[in-house]
């Protein structure tokens, strides 16, 4: 296993709001969504609501945990490294239970374009 480039939630959501604002992605925004990713082990909660269109606004812990959101994407800190470095197979991760998605398929389906962009700003702030 890779060592992880975080130990706790906290510095798991920091580097995820790192993550986004470097790699701007239009996804959310585009097609006006709200998205958070619950992550356990260490628990961390993320939020990225572009439902107005214009700006994607993040939010975290509680808070994120707390609002209603179009999709959800539940997994363990392994698996959103993995998830985030591009080297997990989402189907296979869905089909083994390690990525749950909430919310409509063809939906999170659609941010798809985006997640190159994602996964090149997580490797750089991660080192890989």
């Amino acid at each position: 296993m890779t060592s992880l480039p975080f130990q706790t939630g906290e510095e798991l959501e920091d580097l995820l709001i790192r993550v986004f604002l470097k790699a701007a992605d239009p996804g959310p925004t585009q097609g006006r969504l709200a998205l958070t990713f619950a992550i356990h082990d260490p628990g961390a909660w993320l939020r990225v609501d572009g439902r107005d269109g214009q700006t994607a606004a993040l939010s975290r812990g509680q808070t994120a945990r707390e609002a209603e959101s179009d999709l959800t994407f539940a997994m363990s800190g392994e698996t959103a490294h993995a998830f985030w470095r591009g080297e997990l197979n989402a189907v296979a991760a869905i089909t083994a239970g390690n990525l749950k998605i909430s919310g409509p398929l063809l939906r999170a389906l659609a941010l798809a374009p985006g997640l190159a962009k994602l996964q090149a700003a997580y490797r750089a702030e991660t080192g890989g």
